[in-house]
């Protein structure tokens, strides 16, 4: 599927290929959610909410809408989520016609158990493999695709408790417990709950562009968007997840003070420690070492402004306290594998 831009001033505009099933009559790609019995009830609300909104924004503009959204399940029209709420308005995926675009698999380990029919699900799987653009998994559902088979010879990730059992369990699968999500061609895995906000919009990016992928955060109230490989564990939620409340609220006073050097004496004397004794406290509660946490911290704020602004390179590298934009692409490099202006060009043009 190849997605352009339309003139100035209207919305995006597919190109459809010619007799695809993955696309509806009006032009607008087919997006499936496939809820297996016991899923987590975020993990089908984050992705349909975060395409219904898409669809919401690109109806703004004069062009046809971009997506048409249908909740699938293991058969019946409700589906059972973990919670013990039911989700209605579904169709079991056996009466869907042809395969989706983009199929978004969401489940526990052991979903497939309660599945009535689960050799024609797998088999579903198996024939939509080469037909479906992009196959997702959100947490732990990864565990039915790698049970169909179709990630044998790919990397995936899950939620970081279950990664070794998905290890042991399906050997030909290259299993990376780290990422919020993984891409690795037409398949993508990722963590649990609030990472299926970030794969999917992700999803909408590669589609429609950074700009509506970066109104639906906003509209979301989403702190921050994460990248693919940013840890699953972050420094910033192991600070807060620290018992040490001086800790804790040392947090608020970097956000607010990020262009400053930021030295060990600095954040020493915020919790009225030596820095001595902070740096090792630091490493003991947090994991991390006070330099590469601070770096952390401020290479997300500069990818933001990189997402979100037109700055120049050399006021996002002072904003963030690089001190220097020649410091900036050193970090980015390091972290990201390419530089700030190399960055904000693939977000521009994605």
């Amino acid at each position: 599927m190849n997605v352009r831009k339309a003139p100035t001033g209207t919305g995006p505009r597919l190109i459809s290929p010619k007799a695809s099933a993955r696309v509806s009559r009006d032009g607008s790609l087919r997006i499936a959610i496939l809820a297996l019995p016991n899923s987590v009830l975020s993990d089908i609300g984050a992705p349909y909410e975060a395409f219904t909104k898409a669809l919401q924004l690109a109806r703004q503009g004069p062009s046809s809408p971009v997506y048409r959204i249908d909740l699938l399940t293991a058969g019946g029209r409700t589906v059972r989520t973990l919670a013990g709420l039911t989700v209605g308005g579904g169709r079991p995926f056996s009466q869907y016609k042809g395969f989706p675009d983009t199929l978004i698999v969401t489940g526990e380990p052991d979903s497939l158990d309660s599945v009535p029919l689960q050799s024609q699900l797998t088999e579903w799987l198996r024939a939509g493999d080469s037909k479906i653009r992009r196959i997702c998994s959100v947490c732990t559902a990864v565990f039915c695709l790698a049970s169909a088979g179709v990630l044998d010879g790919h990397r995936a990730t899950t939620h970081w408790r279950y990664a070794d059992r998905l290890a042991r369990s399906y050997p030909m699968i290259e299993v990376n417990p780290e990422p919020v999500f993984l891409r690795d061609g037409k398949y993508y895995t990722s963590a649990g709950c609030t990472a299926a906000m970030d794969l999917a919009l992700t999803l909408i990016e590669e589609d429609l562009g950074c700009k509506i992928a970066t109104e639906i955060a906003r509209e979301m109230v989403m702190f921050l968007r994460r990248p693919g490989g940013q840890a699953q564990i972050s420094p910033v939620l192991k600070l807060q997840m620290t018992d040490y409340d001086p800790f804790r609220e040392l947090q608020t006073w970097i956000f607010e003070h990020l262009q400053l050097p930021l030295t060990v004496e600095d954040l020493a004397l915020q919790v009225h420690m030596s820095p001595r004794n902070f740096a090792r406290a630091f490493v003991l509660q947090v994991g991390v070492t006070p330099a590469r946490f601070i770096e952390s911290i401020r290479l997300d704020a500069a990818r933001r402004r990189l997402e979100e602004t037109d700055r120049n390179l050399q006021q996002i590298a002072f904003e963030c306290g690089f001190g220097s934009e020649e410091t900036m692409r050193r970090s980015f490099v390091r972290n990201l594998r390419t530089s700030p202006s190399g960055y904000r060009a693939r977000v521009q043009t994605a």
